[in-house]
């Protein structure tokens, strides 16, 4: 018995050193007691660019990014072997090919049995992929995959017509994915989002394409189709086909339809993801049902699936965060929150769910999401056009020459006001200037000017400009107001945007939600803000970084710091947290000894590193303060830059400890050259003679937050 257990013994230890020098990577194919050395590369490609003669797209590099993570996080594909290329002209696609090439060669030689993965989203026709407008045809492509040294080439396009690549050379379709332990797996998948003669679709709803979206999703969870906690190549192509079938059978593009070949031989499944590498899961009960939308504190799709009635529990794996997910059965709409932590399994169940009221609207077309623009008005049939007017006020103008129906202009000039149903280059006058529908140009006046549809350009005037709908451009102003989405800059001193995408500058700023700046005196936001808040004081739900006086949100809160440190014994801040900066109102006494004083001030900080429990921070604080506890006399000024690493055990709970470097100001030094407050002397580095005392040293603090 004892001899057995010693030889487990060394056999373990044999394994954890073997572990330790090669590196430890999740199998990827096959059982998961399978070889554990097998090491994929990956080549993904998102190019947004398909020459001059296709319409740019929007989320191509989007999607690449979006596939690489989920490859990284869950595929088993270090950073050293992925490649991502953004834009790429077809000498840099081919020197990729070369160099991934290269270190799978390498790889192969030291007996690993390799993996390797293309991916790209963008343009593309019947014979090739299009890079900026240059045809790299499909014979091309795939000599170069069939380059790579690799026991397994794993190819997915996401791109136009791109089903002709599957048929070239004649590849035959084969019923499922078949593979075996990774040593025994040989051969080609070849995946592609479209048939030969059908387009590829993105959507901004979804901020990507259908098929990448669904096949990421489905990786990360949603396609684990018997719950093992692993994705396989086959299960990942079903549901993406399945899923993207089902969402563009009514769009403008009409059905879309995956399609594959596959020459793999071999035993059992072909395992693209491992659930249980990730730490950080969303588990949805099996009492859940329904249409699920997942999305991030950015509103942005995560994850989208049907989860049908008798189903099994599901688990994603998805970054950490906070998501909000809606959930439609058929007859209800329900909501909850969830915060997905790294090293837990977060659960949703059906007890968590609130139902939504479901809000009636009337369809125009399309649908409208929350901060996007609203499609634009049809002109209608009896619509005049009259490039010029010139007038004294609406009805004594050239426009009522021509009847009393909508009219467009080009140039509106009037003395006390002007009125146009549309305009299309300039509009201006002394009292003010509006529009029945949409200006597009300039719209200035002295007193106020608005338009009650969509502002694109600028809209100047001393006292109000006003915008009913999506304003793009610059609204200048005393008073700046954008009712719906303003991409742009509002300028004045106040203004309101009730979605902004750009920048707010001004004595009051507010907006609904803010994807850019806000600096003023008070900026406010009541949702997020994706970028910076500037100001006396910001408040907002949450925000990327604010820097104010004091700068609130809701999220991030307000926190208590205690510390000491070798300046003042008790030291005493508020932290203002946003979601990447923080700001400090500290003050700090130290009661006794020559270096008796106290000082209060203000500091700017963010973190370096930052995990659930553990961070590293750097801020710097100036403050102002006396010596012997007097408010009277000549005060020193002393700033501290600070880098500390905190530790949380407990919500709302830190420990934190760091280093400083410190330099003090003391004007006016006569017979005071030697002060210095806290516990220790240092030396004046100010020319003698002079009126003022400079000192600089490196410190300490030990504190809590609270």
């Amino acid at each position: 018995m004892t001899a057995a257990l010693t030889r487990l013994v060394n056999w373990l230890a044999l394994g954890l050193a073997l572990a330790v020098l090669v590196g430890v990577r999740p199998a990827l194919a096959g059982d998961p007691d399978s070889d554990p050395s097998l090491r994929r590369f990956a080549l993904l490609v998102g190019a947004n660019d398909g020459g001059s003669e296709r319409e740019r797209l929007r989320y191509a590099e989007t999607d690449a990014e979006l596939f690489s993570k989920a490859l990284g996080e869950l595929g088993g594909v270090s950073s050293r072997d992925r490649l991502l290329l953004s834009d790429p002209d077809p000498a840099t696609l081919e020197r990729a090919f070369v160099e991934l090439a290269k270190l799978t060669a390498a790889a192969e030689q030291a007996g690993e049995p390799i993996q390797f993965v293309f991916y790209y989203s963008g343009h593309s026709d019947e014979s090739g992929l299009l890079l900026g407008g240059v045809n790299f045809d499909y014979k091309k492509l795939r000599k170069l995959i069939d380059q790579v040294p690799a026991d397994v080439r794993i190819a997915i396009l996401d791109s136009c017509s791109s089903g002709a690549f599957t048929r070239f050379k004649g590849g035959n379709k084969k019923s499922g994915f078949l593979a075996g332990a990774a040593a025994e797996v040989r051969g080609h998948a070849y995946l592609t989002s479209s048939s030969a003669d059908e387009a590829a679709q993105e959507s901004d709803r979804i901020g990507g394409s259908f098929f990448t979206h669904f096949l990421v999703t489905g990786l990360r969870g949603a396609a684990d189709a018997d719950s093992d906690r692993r994705v396989t190549l086959d299960e990942a192509y079903r549901f993406a086909f399945d899923e993207t079938l089902a969402r563009t059978e009514a769009t403008a593009g009409g059905p879309q339809h995956a399609a594959y070949d596959i020459q793999l031989t071999g035993t059992g499944d072909l395992v693209f993801t491992d659930l249980r590498t990730t730490s950080a899961k969303l588990e949805i009960d099996a009492d859940v049902v329904g249409r699920i939308y997942v999305r991030d504190r950015r509103g942005r799709l995560a994850a989208e699936l049907d989860k049908a009635k008798g189903s099994s529990a599901i688990t994603l794996a998805l970054e950490p965060g906070d998501y909000s997910l809606t959930i439609d059965d058929g007859q209800q709409l329900h909501r909850a929150t969830v915060a997905v932590r790294s090293g837990k399994t977060s659960a949703l169940g059906s007890s968590e769910l609130e139902d939504v009221e479901i809000e009636g609207t009337r369809l125009r077309g399309g649908e409208a999401q929350p901060g996007s623009a609203a499609p634009a008005k049809p002109l209608p049939a009896n619509l005049r056009h009259v490039p010029v007017n010139v007038g004294v006020a609406p009805g004594a103008d050239l426009n009522r020459a021509f009847g009393r129906g909508p009219i467009l202009n080009n140039l509106s000039f009037s003395l006390a006001a002007a009125r146009s149903y549309r305009v299309e280059g300039i509009q201006a006058a002394v009292g003010g200037a509006w529009t029945d529908e949409d200006a597009r140009g300039i719209q200035a006046a002295v007193g106020a000017v608005w338009t009650r549809g969509r502002a694109s350009g600028i809209q100047a005037a001393v006292g109000l400009a006003l915008a009913h709908g999506d304003m793009r451009g610059m609204q200048s102003a005393a008073v700046n107001l954008g009712l719906a989405r303003v991409s742009g800059v509002q300028i004045g001193a106040v203004q309101w945007a009730e979605h902004l995408a750009g920048i707010q500058l001004g004595g009051v700023n507010v907006a609904g939600s803010a994807s850019g700046v806000q600096a003023g005196l008070i900026s406010v936001a009541k949702g997020e803000v994706e970028g910076l808040q500037i100001g006396l004081v910001t408040y907002a739900d949450q925000a990327d970084a604010a820097i104010a006086l004091l700068p609130i949100t809701k999220q991030g809160g307000v926190h208590v710091d205690v510390w000491t440190s070798d300046v003042h014994l008790v030291n005493l801040a508020l932290r203002f947290r946003a979601r990447k900066t923080y700001s400090l109102v500290a003050a700090g006494v130290h009661p006794f000894g020559s270096g008796a004083s106290w000082s209060a001030g203000l500091g700017l900080g963010g973190a370096l590193f930052k995990r659930a429990k553990f961070r590293i921070e750097l801020d710097n604080g100036i403050h102002v303060g006396n010596a012997g506890l007097r408010v009277s006399g000549s005060p020193f000024v002393l700033d501290s830059l600070r880098l500390t690493i905190g530790w949380t055990p407990a919500k709302r709970f830190a420990v934190w400890a760091g280093v400083t470097g410190n330099v003090m100001i003391l004007p006016g030094a006569a017979g005071r050259e030697e002060f210095v407050p806290g516990y220790f002397s240092r030396t004046n580095l100010a020319p003698v003679g002079s009126s003022m005392a400079v000192k600089a040293w490196p410190g300490f603090v030990v504190g809590f937050e609270f």
